[in-house]
């Protein structure tokens, strides 16, 4: 579908990473699965086939083996020595470490997003936090890591160089398969109580409010992960 000049120049409104559109089967494809990791839709150590991302996306078996072979590439599939493909596991200490590059570079990349804010952006924020807020009172999990991820890169596009928001999608790639599985009524409340923080913080020029609020966001939820997989991320 052709984009308008308007919609073109709005895309750093948009929550989506990528424009889709423009790009090869092949590519669009590696694009969904990416995201599909990113959002959780995988478990981590899951057997994925050629077979279901091609029936997951409905796509030809070419494209989808493509893509897995580019993700394999990327590290965001990793190719077993009996050929399986799984979802990568991380270690305790991969983990951790992931942790720490994501509260720095997520911070930083969210400090540097209010000057660049517009209306727009904060209009759109604002409906994303309400609706994480619905998808909570539903218990609606697939909605609120959906908006989740929204609200976030809606942020780091406006803060991040292209290359800072390819490694933030490469972080959030290895951790989404966990956050996923973590989530309880304590991990909602507190996540959308640091949202409304983050908003406020952007809303009010505070960089420092809003680094921090990011930064309690990422380490709350690692903390939930840890206790949810005590044996896991595996040492």
């Amino acid at each position: 579908m052709l984009k308008t000049k308007n919609q073109s120049r709005g895309i750093q409104a948009m929550p989506a990473l990528k424009p889709v559109e423009y790009l090869t089967l092949r590519e669009q494809v590696t694009v969904s699965v990416r995201n599909a990791l990113m959002n959780g839709h995988f478990q981590p150590g899951q057997i994925i086939t050629v077979k279901a991302i091609s029936t997951m996306l409905g796509a030809s078996v070419m494209p989808a083996r493509e893509a897995m072979n580019r993700l394999i590439a990327e590290g965001s599939l990793e190719l077993r020595a009996n050929r399986s493909v799984i979802v990568p596991e991380l270690s305790a200490r991969e983990f951790d470490e992931i942790t720490d590059l994501r509260i720095h570079i997520e911070g930083l990349a969210a400090s540097q997003a209010i000057p660049n804010l517009q209306a727009s952006h904060l209009l759109r924020l604002k409906e994303l936090d309400a609706e994480m807020r619905s998808a909570v009172a539903a218990a609606d999990v697939e909605a609120f890591l959906d908006r989740n991820f929204q609200f976030h890169f809606l942020i780091y596009r406006l803060g991040a160089s292209n290359f800072i928001l390819s490694v933030i999608e490469k972080l959030w790639v290895r951790v989404g398969p966990l956050i996923r599985f973590c989530l309880d009524d304590h991990g909602f409340a507190d996540s959308t109580h640091l949202h409304a923080q983050v908003i406020l913080g952007l809303e009010t020029g505070n960089a420092e409010m809003l680094s921090q609020a990011i930064i309690a966001d990422i380490a709350g939820a690692a903390q939930s992960i840890r206790a949810t997989f005590p044996a896991a991320p595996r040492t």
